[in-house]
């Protein structure tokens, strides 16, 4: 009886023993991951479903790659206390805008900038002989637009032959302005033939040269009509000078010349009104 207790006793032990190494070892307490620390599977159910293993394509480390920092995003949003405003320009860099041309400036685009021709050193002008104070002249010239220029113009033309009375200074100014236009044409004709002379000034000279050579025949109409004591044909034929000098200067403020002629053309638009004024307001008939 004994024998057979004993048989049994080892009989149990036996089956303790197989059944406790058949079993699934529990994780360590130390890792409460269900990852094995040297494997990158889950255990159980869902070893075949879920797939951990690191990507190893790259030396076979599974640490991340630290970002380029030649590729890192360095917008101002990105940037722990890092300031975004731009960088203050160089003092030391001259600005080649004037204030009226500087984009910056509340006139920028109300100035015409449009390059000018190039300036000339000198400008052309007529050469008048003085003349001598005439009490009468003066009462004439008073009457008119332009006192100073008229008895610039006009004064050193008289003698002690001329009678001074508004016909006859008006056919003086009216001779004078001849001579003068056609000289103004002699000169404008030789800038134009100067091959330094730019494109825009060139266009502008034609312009006035073709003006100036239309003057005379205009004043010989005019003193043909003063001869035949017709005032409103010698208005109308003096107003043709003015309107050639006119569209000189128009010719240039176009082409935004600094014209060398400008005191020649300044001297003849000047003697031009003068003598449409006498004719208009004081001659007589």
């Amino acid at each position: 009886m004994e024998i057979k207790h004993i048989i049994v006793l080892i009989s149990i032990f036996y089956l303790l023993r197989s059944s406790s190494s058949s079993r699934t070892p529990l994780p360590s307490s130390s890792n409460n991951s269900p990852l094995d620390a040297n494997s990158s599977t889950l255990d159980g159910p869902y070893e075949s479903s879920v797939d951990l293993t690191p990507d190893t394509s790259e030396g076979g480390s599974s640490t991340p790659v630290a970002p380029d920092e030649s590729s890192a995003d360095l917008t101002p949003d990105s940037l722990d206390g890092v300031t975004s405003n731009p960088e203050a320009p160089d003092e030391t860099v001259n600005s080649s805008f004037s204030p009226e041309e500087s984009p910056h400036s509340p006139y920028y685009g109300a100035v015409d900038l449009t390059p000018e021709g190039p300036r000339p050193s000198a400008s052309f002008s007529f050469t008048l002989m003085p003349g001598t104070s005439n009490p009468e002249l003066e009462k004439i010239c008073k009457e008119t637009e332009l006192p100073i220029e008229c008895m610039k113009s006009i004064s050193p033309l008289l003698n002690d032959t001329v009678q001074v009375e508004p016909i006859t200074v008006a056919k003086l100014g009216i001779e004078l302005s001849t001579n003068m236009s056609r000289q103004a044409a002699d000169t404008a004709t030789k800038l134009y033939d100067d091959p330094e002379a730019s494109g825009g000034l060139k266009e502008a000279l034609s312009v006035c040269i073709e003006n100036y050579e239309s003057i005379p025949d205009d004043n010989d109409l005019a003193l043909l009509a003063l001869n035949e004591h017709n005032l409103e044909e010698a208005m109308i034929k003096l107003s043709g000078p003015l309107t050639s000098m006119e569209t000189c200067l128009d010719a240039n403020h176009q082409m935004h010349n600094f014209s060398p002629m400008r005191d020649m053309e300044a001297e003849l638009e000047a003697l031009v009104r003068v003598n449409l004024h006498i004719v208009t307001d004081l001659v007589k008939f």
